[in-house]
């Protein structure tokens, strides 16, 4: 009865949020698909990269905070409001100091003014991120991604709203952009008062050694977050930078807009360990404290149903990826197939390291993850550097791939030595 009830709630919760992510999905679709007609490759290029920077800083807002709290709070809800309060102070702090320094870097990278002023207004998008996802924890504990799912929803159709009107006036793909700012901030005020229903409102007393704690022991996972980020989405602000072969006729823009393109595409293919691990993290933790079986039970039975859909996304994927890229960026995109290809053909992979990461977490081994990390995006990044002069996007599609490779061997040592150290005296 528990395990079915187990897997009810799982269930349901990856099912809300998936929901969501297709409402996502399909407004990104068809804003895509306006931008690309709209503004041509040179113009969707610039608005890929406007969407990219601030992508690269998003789970560093996190920064780890959320599974913390996360774990915490699934044993005891009592402390809900004080530390609801603080994280909200400490993520508006962090994202405007982060937006503040990325616009000072920003002047030492050959692009536009133009560009770069779409780039620091999109970076708003930083401080709503932070904002909703410290709802999501309140979310996440309580398994109520009903209420996500919702808020998420509704700050998208904002955006399609906006993104319809800007392009058919032909407004700036600068303001295009910032239509993601406005919806993020709708998706947060709408989550704010659903965490008000589950009973929940901020505590804004200042906890000096609430703050520390929250530091020390998120630094692990927020290091890892920092080093993973770098690896997972530096190769398009590489082929923004970088001298790329001449026989392949495109500039810098274009090329980042046929990697862009099919990596969207791949990014959306892998919310289904993303979201799966969402709602299985607190019961991992639960189970934890049940005992070793139990959480040796429930982590198999994870891995397999992971593995076995993340072989046939892939398959899918790359069966499909012509009318894929086709329909969303038609003819300008024919280089993007390959591109996806590549990537839907190695994405099991990613379908495997969530879990081995989250337990590790829930074995409270985070202080290892870092490492990892910090390897495997000094990995890509070197891989890139040589590749991309040589073989553009399609270089960077395959190092991200291997990448991925090289961070699930080292999870599987690290988780193994991991157990082996918390159940030595069982």
């Amino acid at each position: 009865m528990f395990k079915s009830e187990t897997t009810s709630k799982i269930a349901s919760n990856t099912i809300y949020q998936i929901i969501g992510k297709v409402v996502s999905l399909s407004i990104t679709v068809l804003a895509t698909v306006i931008i690309t007609r709209a503004y041509g490759r040179e113009g969707y290029g610039a608005f890929s990269l406007m969407q990219s920077w601030p992508a690269l800083f998003f789970v560093i807002v996190d920064f780890g905070i959320n599974a913390i709290v996360t774990r915490e709070l699934s044993k005891d809800w009592t402390n809900a409001r004080k530390y609801l309060g603080n994280i909200l102070i400490i993520r508006v702090l962090f994202s405007i100091f982060l937006i503040l320094f990325i616009s000072v870097i920003l002047n030492f990278f050959p692009y536009s003014h133009e560009l770069k002023s779409g780039i620091r207004l999109g970076l708003f998008l930083l401080l709503t991120q932070a904002l909703y996802s410290t709802t999501n924890i309140f979310f996440q504990v309580k398994l109520r991604y009903d209420y996500s799912t919702i808020a998420y929803s509704v700050g998208y159709l904002v955006i399609l709203g906006l993104v319809v009107a800007l392009s058919y006036f032909k407004i700036g793909v600068i303001w295009v952009n910032f239509s993601y700012v406005v919806g993020g901030l709708v998706t947060f005020l709408i989550s704010f008062l659903f965490v008000k229903q589950l009973g929940v409102t901020p505590d804004f007393t200042f906890d000096i050694s609430l703050w520390k704690y929250l530091i020390i022991s998120a630094l692990p996972i927020g290091i890892m977050f920092c080093f993973s980020q770098v690896s997972f989405k530096q190769d398009s602000l590489m082929i923004s930078a970088m001298k790329l072969p001449a026989s392949y006729g495109f500039n810098n823009t274009e090329s980042v807009a046929l990697y862009a393109l099919p990596y969207k595409i791949f990014d959306v293919m892998l919310v289904v360990p993303t979201f799966f691990m969402n709602a299985a993290y607190p019961i991992m933790v639960k189970h934890m404290l049940e005992g070793k079986e139990k959480l040796k039970y429930t982590f198999s039975r994870i891995i397999y149903f992971l593995l076995l859909t993340g072989l046939l996304v892939g398959v899918i994927g790359v069966i499909l990826s012509p009318l894929a890229i086709n329909t969303v960026g038609g003819s300008e995109f024919a280089q993007s197939i390959l591109v996806l290809k590549i990537l839907a053909g190695g994405i099991f992979v990613f379908y495997l390291t969530q879990p081995i990461a989250w337990l590790i977490v829930t074995l409270d081994r985070q202080r290892r993850l870092p490492l990892i990390y910090f390897f495997s995006a000094v990995f890509n990044f070197v891989t890139n550097l040589i590749y991309i002069p040589k073989y553009s996007f399609y270089a960077a599609a395959t190092t991200t791939i291997v990448t991925e490779f090289v961070i699930l061997i080292l999870l599987i040592i690290t988780a193994s030595k991991s157990w082996k150290e918390k159940y030595a005296q069982s």
